[in-house]
């Protein structure tokens, strides 16, 4: 994927993404908020990622897009058991959580960190090399003597 270009937009977009998130705070608009900033996010690493303007393709489809539809899934879920349960205790929990909580520690925490982590490893010369981190080295020493 090509984002060469792009990025003055991209970064744009970034401020607006900041600007919807906190206007949907002010409105409650908690889940929309959220879903934003799962986009502010992506936006984060899809920068930070890319190499020469060039995004994997295989790491845009694992980790990133994974690791956004977990998240998504979970902001949901939990929304949406946190207006089921409303103003009661719920009959079960879901390992050990309120059903409220359980899609934002399994889904949020465990499964969007183990997928970033995991694909960051598998895919690790998708972007970064040993020779793009060798070349970082020599541009701090570099930096470093003047």
């Amino acid at each position: 994927m090509n984002i060469r270009g792009k990025e003055d937009l991209l970064m744009v977009l970034m401020a607006v993404l900041w600007l919807g998130i906190m206007i949907m705070g002010w409105l409650n608009q908690y889940l929309i908020g959220m879903i934003l900033s799962v986009v502010l996010m992506m936006i984060h690493m899809i920068l930070g990622v890319s190499k020469n303007g060039k995004l994997s393709k295989k790491f845009w489809l694992y980790p990133l897009l994974c690791w956004a539809v977990l998240w998504i899934a979970s902001f949901s879920l939990s929304e949406y058991f946190a207006k089921h349960f409303a103003g009661q205790m719920p009959s079960f929990t879901v390992g050990g959580f309120h059903p409220s909580f359980a899609p934002t520690f399994f889904l949020y925490y465990i499964g969007g960190m183990l997928t970033l982590t995991v694909g960051y490893v598998i895919f690790q010369d998708e972007w970064l090399t040993d020779e793009d981190w060798n070349n970082f080295l020599e541009k701090v020493k570099k930096n470093k003597e003047v």
